[in-house]
């Protein structure tokens, strides 16, 4: 079924008596009022009478009874005013607003009706003597209908409260799952934010639908991104298949017995559904329903940005990994040598708690690093032996044309690469090329792709020299420590070599 039915009056049960708490020391009193309103009904409820015989026990009755409805109070009890100190306790220290009080008195002259009026808060006074049926009858039914506004406002408060604080959370975990730069972490964000909006922890999992454009989708449809606590693929079944088609074709949330399917729209064609299991209705709030699906068309415009984006980045990453292929297919090396260094500068960036999407752009961009051999002579990129000092200065101009070809884009790829195009061959001491810079001043990507371009040349043969044995090259990385390389790099560098070196026979055995 749709969540139509999820109205407020189907939340907010309402009680089935009015609570009506009777205070006086005599017990023909008690009689009376209940044989002259046992027949009493008001908007289809009678009246539940509960007896107290004193002020103080009265006070212990309304730590029992949460929803009084109505007291009947009487002035002289076991003092000549209990009953006005009572009054005086139910609204200032028990901060009770909303229950009726009629104070009646056989004694009006201890308590003269102007002054206990203005003085206390009540909502009517009467003689014992003047109270016949039918004066009680109206007495009463002006008392409830004042309750049940007060109630009605008070109730209309605190939803405009909760809504209010539902909104606050739906905004925050909107922003939240925006800041989210990976499609695997947007979804696990986005299933743990909807749990977090219905404020409880149930099973659940985040579903896609592989075969947009369809009508009716089958099984193999649904490919499930993300779950928590729960097994979904294994417990796909017909039932639980036509109740997601329903929220599809309907394009809104559904829910039958435990089982609660939301339908998170899309600008794309990129439908997804929220699949939560063990879900009690009456945890459920016609509020939480409105946050849900608020939430769940920001999520699905999130979702759709997100992917344009991940395109995007994926168009970008592709082109460089083009590119950067093209450059070493020149030095006869193999593509696997980007891979491998963009793999190690992103382990290491990771060891040095760079942020997921630094370390994600640094994997992207890397590959550019050597873009600038594009204009290195033939006879000096591929030559078998040491380079004399003029082919050098020559060498060390990829640098500079690296950077003015990719320089002047705003896109945070190709700026990341331009800049470690531009410095990775700069020395942590400043004796490197081609500015000499020093220290923090050159860009931390490029101190980390430093040590990874000489981990990965060193460690496999090129045209110029064989190939180094691994302990020769952690031998030499440990001496260049605060030479060529930032110390801190070469720390992390060793505290995930294992990492690294499972990179390396992984990168390097694909390319056999």
């Amino acid at each position: 079924m749709t969540l139509d039915f999820l109205s407020k009056s189907n939340i907010d049960v309402p009680q089935e008596q009015w609570n009506v708490l009777i205070v006086d020391d005599e017990e023909d009193i008690h009689t009376i009022t209940k044989m002259a309103l046992k027949r009493f009904e008001f908007e289809g409820k009678s009246l539940n009478f509960i007896s107290a015989y004193s002020a103080e026990e009265a006070r212990e009755t309304l730590q029992e009874y949460k929803e009084l409805a109505l007291i009947f109070l009487d002035v002289v009890m076991e003092t000549d005013d209990a009953g006005l100190q009572f009054v005086e306790w139910l609204r200032n220290e028990n901060k009770n607003q909303m229950t009726r009080v009629i104070l009646r008195t056989g004694q009006p002259g201890q308590a003269p009706e102007e002054e206990v009026i203005m003085k206390y808060d009540i909502n009517d006074y009467k003689q014992k003597t003047e109270l016949d049926r039918r004066r009680l009858f109206t007495a009463v039914i002006s008392a409830l209908r004042g309750y049940r506004d007060l109630r009605e406002i008070d109730e209309t408060r605190k939803y405009e409260q909760e809504f209010k604080h539902g909104l606050e959370k739906v905004i925050e975990a909107t922003a939240n799952v925006m800041e989210e730069q990976r499609l695997t972490s947007f979804f696990q964000g986005l299933l743990q934010q909807v749990l977090s909006i219905l404020r409880f922890e149930q099973k659940g999992a985040l579903i896609k639908i592989t075969n947009a454009g369809g009508t009716i989708y089958d099984k193999s449809d649904f490919k499930v991104i993300t779950q928590i606590g729960t097994d979904l693929e294994n417990q796909l079944d017909e039932n639980l298949k036509n109740l997601m088609n329903t929220a599809i074709k309907i394009e809104e949330s559904v829910f039958e017995d435990d089982t609660f399917i939301a339908y998170l729209p899309s600008l794309s064609a990129q439908e997804s559904l929220i699949y939560l299991k063990g879900v009690d209705l009456n945890q459920i709030k016609e509020i939480d329903i409105k946050l849900l699906q608020m939430f769940c068309r920001s999520a699905g415009i999130a979702f759709d940005n997100l992917m344009m984006k991940t395109q995007v980045q994926n168009t970008q990453a592709e082109v460089i990994n083009r590119l950067g292929n093209a450059v070493e297919s020149r030095s006869k090396e193999s593509g696997n040598h980007i891979r491998r260094m963009s793999a190690f500068s992103g382990i290491i960036a990771e060891q040095l708690k760079l942020s997921t999407y630094e370390c994600e752009i640094l994997e992207l961009a890397t590959p550019m690093h050597d873009i600038g051999k594009i204009a290195t002579p033939d006879s000096i990129l591929l030559k078998p032996g040491r380079l004399d000092l003029s082919e050098f200065e020559i060498m060390k101009q990829h640098a500079t044309i690296g950077y003015e070809i990719l320089a002047g884009s705003e896109l945070p790829i190709i700026v990341a690469a331009a800049t470690i195009a531009h410095q990775h061959h700069e020395k942590f001491d400043g004796s490197g090329y081609p500015h000499g810079l020093k220290g923090s001043e050159i860009h931390i990507y490029s101190r980390i792709v430093a040590v990874a371009d000489v981990f990965d040349a060193l460690l496999h043969k090129r045209c110029y020299k064989p190939a180094w044995t691994l302990n020769d090259v952690l031998s030499l990385i440990e001496e260049q420590r605060g030479k060529h390389f930032d110390p801190e790099v070469v720390d992390a560098f060793f505290e995930c070599i294992e990492k690294l070196i499972i990179a390396n026979t992984e990168l390097t055995d694909s390319e056999e």
